[in-house]
Parts: structure tokens; sequence; C-alpha cells
């Protein structure tokens, strides 16, 4: 599982600068995070993460975000602690609010997170977080600092942070 989120991941960033355009009128925007993934659970240490995204504007200036994400925290005390990977795809609601120079936007969704390792299993998930787009010297290309909460039902990490940055192609 976690070798095929590696490859889609890889693909989507490969890809996202000839697919930035609209497609039929509808803004999208591509985009790749990286950041620091922490579980709120006893013995849990943090990890990196990475996240794949496609927002389509159907509904300017709300719409879709559809993520792909994973991350690899530790899990459970010493000496029983152990290394898990979690795969995410989520599809949410994204709206972009306009404040003077700031771009901040806001999102909440829902998701599947696979757990592989001990308590590996599929379980539903829930997503928020709120960014800010910063445009760079680029024509289409933004800077996004990203802080999003996951809720997960199961016996994975039940609530985790994720503090992102990343590269985000301009809804044009």
């Amino acid at each position: 599982m976690r070798t095929i989120a590696n490859i889609t991941l890889i693909a989507v960033l490969a890809a996202a600068p000839t697919m930035a355009q609209s497609a039929g009128g509808t803004p999208v925007s591509f985009g790749g995070d990286l950041g620091l993934f922490a579980p709120f659970e006893s013995g849990a240490g943090s990890s990196f993460t990475l996240r794949g995204t496609a927002d389509f504007y159907w509904w300017s200036p709300t719409g879709m975000r559809f993520a792909l994400g994973w991350a690899n925290p530790t899990l459970g005390d010493e000496p029983f602690d152990a290394s898990a990977d979690i795969t995410y795809l989520s599809a949410s609601v994204i709206h972009s609010f306009s404040a003077g120079g700031l771009h901040p936007y806001g999102q909440a969704g829902v998701g599947l997170y696979h757990l592989s390792g001990d308590g590996s299993g599929t379980e539903l998930g829930l997503t928020f977080g709120a960014g800010l787009e910063f445009p760079l010297g680029w024509e289409h290309l933004l800077l996004t600092p990203e802080l999003s909460a996951h809720i997960v039902s199961g016996d994975g990490p039940r609530f985790s942070l994720a503090l992102t940055v990343g590269l985000h192609t301009r809804p044009e």
C-alpha cells in the first residue's frame, strides 16, 4: 500500500505543472506538501508527512479538495514501540477567504485512513484544516503553510495534527 501511495504522489507532483490549466472552465489547483505529523496518543512519536492535493473550485471561492497522504509515526511505549505507516485518501470542502493581502482558506472533510503494522486496518476519519496562500515570484505558484487535524476511528492514532508547507498552483 505504501508503494502505491508513493507512486501516486510522485505522479501527481510530476504532472501538476502540465495539468494546472483550467479543465472545462473550472479553476483547478494541484499541490504537494511536506511537514510534521504528530499523533496525540500515549507513547506516540511524530514523523514526517507527505501529501498530494487536487482542488477543484466548482463554486468559486468554494470547492472540493482531494488529498492522498502518508505518515510514518512511532506508536506505543518502549520496549513495545513500533513504526506504522498511515496512508489516507480524503475528500474535503475547501473555501478561500480574502482578507486584505492575506489569502486564508479552510477545509473540512472525510477520508479513509489505512494503518499498517501491528494494528493494521482501514478506518473512517475526519479532517479539518486552515492555511494561508502566499504568491511566489513565479506566475502560478503559491506557498501554502497549513495546520490540519485528523480524527480517526479505530485502533490507530485517534487524533493527530499535521503542520505542512507546500507548493500549489494558483487556481485559474
